[in-house]
């Protein structure tokens, strides 16, 4: 049995509930419980949502094209994830999608902390 907790906010209306679900206690026990099909949809759907986020933040990190495809193909799902972003590329491939106006702007604020 696991543990589940769920909130329901909405105005004044603050509900909490924690029950007990029995999702098997192994991958073996998921499978004869819920059938091979929907243990493999959850977990397919779990996998999904992981991916998207490391999608999400390698193009945060200017990571796109043939080396996003490369990362996201180093990925292995239950692994934590690199997350090692260089800020300056970011800053970098920020100031690359500006406007030249955008950049002359950036340029003189750079300029003025100098020291």
């Amino acid at each position: 049995m696991v543990e589940v907790k769920a909130t329901y906010k909405k105005g004044d209306v603050d509900k909490e509930a924690v029950i007990l679900y029995d999702f098997g206690g192994n991958i073996q026990e998921a499978i004869e419980k819920f059938g091979e099909d929907v243990v493999f949809s959850n977990y397919l759907r779990a996998g999904k949502i992981t991916i998207q986020a490391a999608v999400r933040r390698y193009l945060a990190a200017g990571v796109e094209g043939d080396a996003l495809q490369e990362k996201v193909n180093g990925i292995k799902l239950g692994v934590a994830a690199e997350r090692i972003v260089d800020p300056g590329q970011v800053a970098l491939n920020a100031f690359a999608k500006m406007t030249p106006e955008q950049q002359l702007e950036i340029l003189q604020k750079l300029k003025a902390m100098k020291k």
